[in-house]
């Protein structure tokens, strides 16, 4: 089965804008090229002939858009800015960095204790829940 089905006007190698003296003259070419069968040739001429059935394939199939040869003339307004402007806020000065000591990474990666059976790793005791990860709650009276 073939990927594509050509259009009549493929079939009988015609222009879209072809009348029907080109198409009754396309008929012998196309049947000597031998590309498409007699039958295939034969129902394309017929449909191109016909002026309500090429009207109905041509509304179903529309015409491929025309080249533009001024693209970059009429893109350039927009491409004169840049399409993507990222703020980067200032670095913060050395001293308020925050420094993540040794000794409090190595107890967060530390191993479980063998033998426990928890599914799970535990959880550092600094990252635990409690109440302070709860948002405040205004208590009626």
């Amino acid at each position: 089965m073939p990927l594509h089905e050509p259009s009549p006007y493929e079939v009988l190698g015609v222009a879209l804008t072809a009348g029907v003296r080109e198409i009754n003259l396309a008929v012998g070419p196309a049947m000597k090229a031998g590309r498409y069968s007699r039958q295939q040739i034969q129902d394309a001429a017929a449909l191109l002939r016909n002026p309500d059935r090429r009207l109905e394939l041509d509304l179903q199939r529309p015409l491929p858009p025309e080249p533009v040869d001024q693209a970059a003339e009429l893109l350039a307004p927009a491409l004169a800015e840049p399409l993507l402007v990222v703020e980067r806020p200032p670095l913060p000065p050395a001293a308020a960095l925050l420094v993540l000591h040794r000794a409090e990474a190595a107890a967060d990666f530390a191993e479980p204790a063998p033998g426990r059976g928890d599914p799970e790793p535990p959880v550092p005791a600094r990252y635990a829940a409690d109440l302070s990860v709860l948002p405040q709650i205004e208590v009626p009276e």
